[in-house]
This record gives C-alpha cells, sequence and structure tokens, in this order.
C-alpha cells in the first residue's frame, strides 16, 4: 500500500489499492486477507468477518464464500447492498468499498470456488445450520467429523451449503491516518465513468 510519503497521484493511489486487495486474496498472512462486511438487516446494518477469496481490478469484484444457510445469505436475498472494510495497522490506511452483492449457488461460479476450496474450509459446511440451538458451546460439526479433516468424498456433503457472493464495487474510499493530518480520497464509478478527487477527512 502507498502512503503520503511518496509522491502520490490518484491512480497511482487506485491501482495500488487493488493491488492490495488481490494480494489479500491470495495470502493468507497479509493483512486484507480478512475483511469486514455489512449488510443491512431489516433497517439496521449488520457485520462480521469475512475471508476475502478473490479481488479482481479489472471488473472491481471482491468475492467471499458463505454458508448459505446463513442470516446473511437472507439479508443479501432482501438487499444486495454490502459494505466492505480493510484496515491496515501498520500503514494506518483503511479501505471502505461499497458495491451491489450477487449470489451464486448452482454456477459455474459456485463450482469453481468449491472446486478450488481445502477440505479444510469444506468441513465448515457439514456442520449443523448456523443459529440452531446447542446445550452447550460446540462446534455443530458431526460426531464423526470432530478431530479429523474430511476425505474428498466426504466433503461433498457440504456443496449444497456452499454459497458465492460477489460484490461489484461502485465506490472506494481511502484514508491514510496520521497525526500532522490525515489524507482522504474517494472514487466513484457512475455509468462507467470514474469519478476520483481528493477529498477533506
Amino acid at each position: 500500500m502507498l502512503t503520503l510519503e511518496q509522491d502520490l497521484s490518484l491512480d497511482a493511489l487506485l491501482a495500488n489499492a487493488w493491488r492490495s486487495l488481490e494480494e489479500g486474496a491470495r495470502n493468507r498472512k497479509h493483512v486484507f486477507h480478512l475483511g469486514v462486511v455489512a449488510t443491512v438487516r431489516g433497517d439496521a446494518p449488520s457485520v462480521r468477518t469475512v475471508v476475502l477469496r478473490k479481488a479482481i481490478a479489472e471488473t472491481r469484484t471482491l468475492v467471499f464464500h458463505s454458508d448459505k444457510r446463513s442470516e446473511k445469505i437472507a439479508e443479501l436475498r432482501a438487499n444486495p447492498n454490502v459494505s466492505w472494510l480493510f484496515y491496515d495497522p501498520n500503514l494506518r490506511v483503511q479501505l471502505r468499498l461499497a458495491g451491489v452483492a450477487t449470489l451464486h449457488f448452482d454456477d459455474e461460479l459456485a463450482d469453481l470456488q468449491w472446486k478450488n476450496s481445502k477440505l479444510t474450509s469444506r468441513r465448515c459446511y457439514i456442520s449443523l445450520p448456523p443459529l440452531t440451538k446447542l446445550d452447550k458451546a460446540a462446534s455443530g460439526l458431526p460426531e464423526w467429523l470432530l478431530h479429523r479433516i474430511p476425505t474428498l468424498e466426504e466433503s461433498e456433503a457440504g456443496r449444497e451449503n456452499f454459497a458465492v457472493v460477489e460484490t461489484r464495487i461502485h465506490s472506494l474510499d481511502w484514508l491514510w491516518l496520521n497525526s500532522t493530518g490525515h489524507r482522504r480520497a474517494r472514487f466513484v464509478w457512475r455509468d462507467g465513468e470514474l469519478d476520483a478527487s481528493w477529498v477533506a477527512p
């Protein structure tokens, strides 16, 4: 991620923001590998941390996986507007992105993402439905999966509960926090045209 100690242009800043997101999707140790996603529940916000699975600058797309039975999927069915938040504590840079989500269950994208999922990730989708009440704190996994990873064949039991959420981004807000004065840039796409500007923090 660029900082203002360097000679920044808005174009360079935007390109670097997307490179950081793409690296976050590829590298589980990158600070952007986990992001916060906000949806709308009725008339209130609903937030959670998700794993960034894919970022594509050319199409302004961010992707995460979810259990089809989860609340966030129900929320997105009712209102597809999504906000993302990423923060780099070392550079003190915050990214906020907003867009519209498309849900994928049984299409080519969902099949590809499932095929590329590790067995440890597939294991999550074999559990009880989210929010199932339990007698005590537990994972919700079946007894036979409590202490091992499923085989490839066994993992296919989770495919019916697997969903991919793809967000097409229409705005990106970049904020650099600094004791001498913050800096902020705003990028908004309208009808395919980009409006980019420095704005007051």
